[in-house]
């Protein structure tokens, strides 16, 4: 489920760049391929915790960051053996998380904080 309103080929290039700004050195395919996943993880956080309803639209629930970032860390990190990969997966969370609440602002889909 993705957010109503939400342009997730939109939010791709804006999330890449601004991970790319923050020093990921990824391939272009790779950085874009990272972010989508991390957009379909954290809308699938969004609908289990009732931020978005079940038509995708703004739920009784709060968006806890920390949650978040853990719950997509769970997720996106399942591949990875070691903590060095865990801890680059952190990083780049945290530049995702980022990029993604600004994405979400200029969009209008939230309000700036």
């Amino acid at each position: 489920m993705i957010m109503q309103g939400y342009d997730l080929e939109a939010a791709v290039p804006f999330i890449a760049g601004a991970m790319r700004r923050a020093g990921h050195k990824l391939p272009q395919a790779e950085l874009e391929a990272f972010v989508r996943r991390a957009v379909e993880a954290d809308m699938r956080y969004m609908a289990q915790t009732g931020v978005l309803d079940a038509d995708g639209m703004m739920g009784e629930g709060v968006y806890d960051d920390d949650d978040a970032f853990e719950a997509l860390l769970d997720v996106l990190g399942t591949d990875i053996a070691d903590e060095s990969g865990m801890d680059r997966l952190a990083q780049m969370l945290d530049s995702y998380m980022a990029a993604q609440q600004d994405f979400m602002e200029e969009s209008g889909l939230m309000e700036e904080a």
